[in-house]
């Protein structure tokens, strides 16, 4: 499993390559910051075992290395682990579809799927037979299309912010001129970059439905977390802020495979909000399979079916008590 993720990152980097993609590339790795003493305590301990595991040595910074390395701001120390790089993901898939419809894949928008089966697919605006069909839908999955993804998913909301372009003294005055990918170490973490074009992304979990009013309750909850961590940007102007669907599965693994009773359909869902490498990994496994070639690197815990999540359809009433224990678990020292 470890392997596959760091060959993921490896084909994400071989494909922006190949199709020469302008993705806004930045950032060596990406960086893990303690919140609390107690989680910088374990950072030697997580060094070893990223090292045995993965065959990279991270770097660690201590509380007071971290000013001077342009991560400021309230953390108690930081490790580095020199696996992957940031990215804009909307240029990304946009190369990607440019580079499929070169080679000569068809799209069809607006053609909502009403059913599969085991001679195709069928739409809105029609049919089409397939030997083979690939569910990718993640977190924006369907109950009943095939029934066979009920309750075997979690979608769960990610928002994200973006501020308007920082000048260096604003950078300078928050201490933050780094350009590493970072999250620190909250169960609900946050997660943060500063962009090519220097404008600050700001993001976190926690939502859970998606709608109006759920939203905007997000938004306002980033932005204050955001000016909170960064008092220095209190005045920063927001010029851009969405929400997400990340997709989880009660095995905390991805899975890639076909369906049960189901042998010409894929399925390939719950990356976890690590979607641009692990989605694109197993979208290699994926067309592998439907043409029937025996995959370089599959790992076994990606085999196993998705288990179902108690209570169904009703799932996601099991996330907001669960929310709540790691908000008060993020606030203890």
């Amino acid at each position: 499993w470890r392997l596959a993720e760091k060959a993921a990152v490896t084909l994400v980097d071989r494909l922006i390559c190949d199709l020469a993609l302008d993705v806004d590339r930045h950032s060596v790795g990406e960086t893990y910051l303690a919140h609390r003493p107690r989680h910088a305590g374990g950072f030697e301990k997580e060094a070893e075992a990223t090292q045995e595991n993965y065959g990279v040595a991270p770097e660690i910074l201590t509380q007071s290395q971290l000013s001077s390395a342009g991560l400021a701001g309230p953390f108690y120390g930081a490790m580095t682990t020199p696996i992957g790089f940031g990215l804009n993901p909307r240029k990304y898939v946009a190369g990607l579809y440019k580079g499929a419809f070169a080679a000569g894949t068809r799209f069809f928008d607006r053609s909502p799927v009403v059913q599969i089966n085991e001679k195709g697919v069928t739409t809105s605006q029609g049919h089409v037979k397939a030997d083979k069909v690939i569910l990718a839908t993640n977190g924006y999955s369907s109950e009943d299309i095939p029934d066979w993804m009920a309750g075997r998913y979690m979608p769960a909301q990610s928002t994200a912010i973006v501020t308007e372009p920082l000048s260096d003294t604003a950078l300078e005055a928050a201490g933050w001129t780094s350009d590493q990918m970072a999250y620190d170490s909250r169960r609900l973490l946050h997660y943060f970059r500063l962009m090519p074009d220097r404008r600050f992304l700001f993001g976190m979990r926690g939502g859970v439905f998606s709608s109006v009013s759920t939203e905007a309750v997000a938004r306002t909850k980033v932005v204050s977390d955001f000016r909170e961590m960064f008092p220095a940007w209190a005045k920063v102007g927001i010029s851009h802020a969405w929400s997400g669907m990340v997709c989880l599965a009660r095995g905390r693994v991805p899975f890639v495979g076909p369906v049960p009773n189901m042998p010409n359909v894929l399925a390939g869902f719950a990356y976890h909000g690590n979607g641009v490498a692990m989605g694109t990994f197993s979208g290699q496994l994926l067309a592998d399979m439907a043409l029937e070639r025996r995959p370089a690197l599959y790992p076994a815990a990606m085999h196993h079916p998705a288990r179902r999540f108690p209570l169904g359809r009703m799932r996601r009433a099991l996330v907001p008590p669960v929310y709540a224990a790691y908000h008060l678990s993020d606030l203890r020292r």
